[in-house]
C-alpha cells in the first residue's frame, strides 16, 4: 500500500467517483500541476489505497466515466 505520511486511513469512507473503460473503480482526489512542465494532472486512488497520477488530458479524454451523483462531468 502507498505511504500515507501520517494521514488517517479513510478506506472505510472510500467512494468511487469514476470508472475506467476497462472496469476499474477510482476516486478523484485532486487536480494539480506537474512540477517539471506545469502540465495539468489528475490525482486519483483505488479502493486498495494505491494513488495514481495521470495527465489531465488523458483522464478526461473518455477513458474514465463519472459515476452518476458522485462528481460533476467534465467538458
Amino acid at each position: 500500500m502507498a505511504e500515507t505520511y501520517g494521514l488517517p486511513d479513510r478506506r472505510d469512507q472510500w467512494r468511487a467517483t469514476h470508472q475506467h473503460k476497462k472496469g476499474g473503480l477510482y476516486r478523484v482526489m485532486a487536480e494539480g500541476l506537474l512540477e517539471a512542465d506545469r502540465s495539468d494532472v489528475v490525482i486519483y486512488d483505488d479502493a486498495q489505497g494505491q494513488v495514481w497520477v495521470r495527465p489531465a488530458a488523458e483522464f478526461w479524454d473518455g477513458r474514465f466515466t463519472a459515476i452518476s451523483g458522485k462528481t460533476p462531468v467534465r467538458d
